[in-house]
Parts: structure tokens; sequence; C-alpha cells
């Protein structure tokens, strides 16, 4: 019985840091995508205005 509880708690542990990571990973993931966009959009409004 005592096992199971621990190891059931351990599993949770483990879920929870790994929803962390996950959370963490998307949001470093759309700060990129955001500077890609701001620079990508930057970009457009030089070409557009040059040509």
């Amino acid at each position: 019985m005592m096992m199971d509880y621990q190891y059931r708690r351990r599993a949770f542990q483990n879920l929870h840091v790994e929803q962390e990571e996950a959370k963490n990973e998307m949001k470093q993931h759309i700060k990129k995508s955001k500077t890609m966009m701001a620079y990508l959009s930057s970009f457009f409004c030089f070409f557009h205005h040059t040509s």
C-alpha cells in the first residue's frame, strides 16, 4: 500500500515537472517567434518603402 502511494506521488511530481518544462519551452518558443515576426515585419516595411 505504502509503495503504491509513493509510486503515484513520484509519478505525479514528474508529471508536474514535465508540465512546467513544457510551459517554459512554449514561452521560449513564443518569445522567439515574436522576435522573428518583428524582424520580418520590419524587413518587409523597409522593403516596401524602398521599392
